[in-house]
């Protein structure tokens, strides 16, 4: 029965996972149409450098909400009733704490940051009410991930999927709907608002109106108590996590500060077609996340490795049908609007390729990271120092702009499938030992 029930999950979570991708699928390439219809080079050079400035929330975050993700998916796997629902409480309840200081830190550091990116700005954007509208809005969603930690870590995934589903669609229409009544800038911070009002409702009403999902115990937490036993897989996260900000979105922040707001809104655009068609590739593989972990907790390390193949193959060969899609329409309209707002075709190849090794490099790093571990310091300290030194050298040498951060993602691809490989094998040796 249990293997029948297990079955039955696996395989609404694989649907609900095709579902969410399907519509990224889908709302991707719309949005990406309708930025490009609607907005200006020097507002999407705005708008890309916005969404960077507040990804650094990582910096801050330094992946807390995954290392709880793989707490909480080991606690579940515990027998022992009262001991499972204490521990998870006790996560919940210092994820609360956690975030509540993030949130207040991360609007002055973006209040702050936001004056030295722009303000040698002169253009006719203005950025100034935007932003700060942006960053609040941000602050807020960061107090709705100890609830999305605590939902997918217990097992809530299909419940987590359903809401997100709902949460994406809103979020995309209500994106189109802001900048086609010209709203501009305000439509980021408009259109993010409206995806946690979503987000809530749906989790509100998918679990049948209650927001009640565990017994929350306050006698016996400790928020030091419970930092000290997240520390060990923390603080080899937190670096992977800190470094991988620069890494991700060091192209944008210099693209803005060395070429300007224009031709940052190019490669902006540029990177966020390829990027887009990452991030729904690797969205199936990571939707399994916590269930390698599971499987992982109760000795299936055979089982969890199996399933993770099986959706990286998918994955990427998903990734690689969507870049050639591009490239052949590309091809045969190079007039369409969207092409004008990209770099040009030479250039885009040398993106894809980029994120096609950035592809691997994540998928590998997810299912490792699954054994609540952290083997990968090293290769992403040489990425997300290497990568952007490799484009400003690229820049000030006049190449192709990703010609070179190329040589980065390649070397850390081959780095982290020998790290993955070596440490597999011996955990496995000493599982059968």
């Amino acid at each position: 029965m249990t293997s029948c029930n297990n079955f039955k999950k696996y395989k609404t979570l694989s649907l609900l996972s095709v579902c969410l991708s399907s519509i990224r699928v889908f709302l991707g390439p719309i949005t990406l149409l309708v930025l490009a219809k609607n907005l200006s080079t020097e507002e999407l050079g705005f708008y890309y450098a916005f969404f960077s400035l507040t990804a650094m929330a990582q910096l801050l975050e330094v992946g807390m909400s995954s290392v709880l993700k793989q707490y909480y998916s080991h606690s579940y796997a515990i027998h022992d009733i009262s001991e499972k629902n204490i521990k998870i409480s006790n996560y919940f309840n210092f994820s609360i704490y956690w975030y509540l200081v993030l949130s207040i830190l991360f609007f002055i550091l973006g209040g702050g940051v936001s004056y030295v990116m722009f303000n040698d700005y002169n253009g006719i954007v203005n950025w100034k009410l935007p932003w700060f509208f942006l960053l609040f809005v941000s602050c807020t969603n960061l107090l709705v991930l100890p609830l999305n930690a605590m939902l997918d870590g217990t097992q809530r995934q299909q419940l987590l999927m359903k809401a997100n589903i709902v949460s994406q669609l809103m979020i995309a229409i209500s994106l189109w709907l802001t900048i086609y009544l010209g709203l501009g800038l305000y439509s980021l911070g408009l259109s993010q608002l409206v995806g946690i009002l979503f987000f809530l409702l749906s989790v509100f009403i998918f679990n049948k109106c209650r927001f009640q999902f565990i017994e929350i115990h306050k006698k016996n937490f400790s928020f030091k108590t419970v930092f000290n036993e997240l520390w060990p897989l923390l603080k080899k996260t937190s670096i992977v996590w800190f470094l991988g900000y620069f890494y991700w979105n060091g192209f944008n922040i210099i693209s803005f500060k060395y070429l300007g707001a224009e031709i940052a809104g190019f490669v902006g655009m540029s990177m966020s077609i390829m990027r887009a068609g990452q991030n729904i590739a690797i969205s199936i593989l990571n939707s399994q996340m916590t269930l390698y972990a599971s499987n992982i907790a109760m000795g299936k390390i055979d089982e969890a490795r199996r399933v993770f193949k099986k959706y990286f193959i998918i994955s990427f060969l998903l990734l690689i049908s969507g870049y050639s899609i591009f490239y052949i329409f590309y091809y045969v309209k190079p007039d369409f609007f969207l092409f004008k707002k990209v770099l040009p075709l030479e250039q885009m190849i040398y993106v894809s390729i980029f994120f096609a090794f950035t592809f691997i490099i994540s998928g590998t790093e997810t299912f490792i990271r699954c054994f609540k571990v952290e083997k990968f310091v090293i290769t992403q300290t040489i990425n997300s120092i290497l990568t952007p030194f490799l484009f400003v050298l690229g820049l000030n040498l006049h190449y192709q702009y990703f010609c070179l951060p190329i040589i980065s993602v390649l070397i850390v691809s081959i780095l982290t499938l020998y790290i993955s490989r070596r440490f597999y094998t011996g955990y496995s040796n000493a599982k059968n030992t």
